[in-house]
């Protein structure tokens, strides 16, 4: 993902979810915080609508085998993608 972002010349703020580990109450509520979230699981681009999806089901789409926040994550404000999808991510950064 950082590849992809310094090729398009997208300015970026990087935070580690790995040095400071999101948990799944934060997850959801950062993911309840946008109007249209998707997460890349299993080789698939699953949609979720913050607004109406359960707690269990933006865990199970944004959520890492070690129970805390997927990485990457890019958001633009409106909405959040985890997980890397070329054609998503250059369709939320508009280049």
């Amino acid at each position: 993902m950082r590849e992809f972002l310094a090729r398009k010349a997208i300015e970026h703020q990087f935070e580690d979810v790995r040095k400071k580990p999101i948990s799944p109450k934060d997850t959801v509520a950062i993911v309840r915080r946008h109007k249209k979230a998707m997460a890349k699981v299993g080789g698939q681009l699953r949609v979720v609508d913050p607004k109406t999806a359960t707690d269990a089901e933006i865990q199970k789409a944004f959520l890492g085998r070690e129970g805390t926040m997927r990485a990457p994550v890019v958001s633009d404000g409106t909405t959040i993608l985890a997980g890397f999808d070329e054609a998503s991510l250059s369709a939320l950064v508009g280049k």
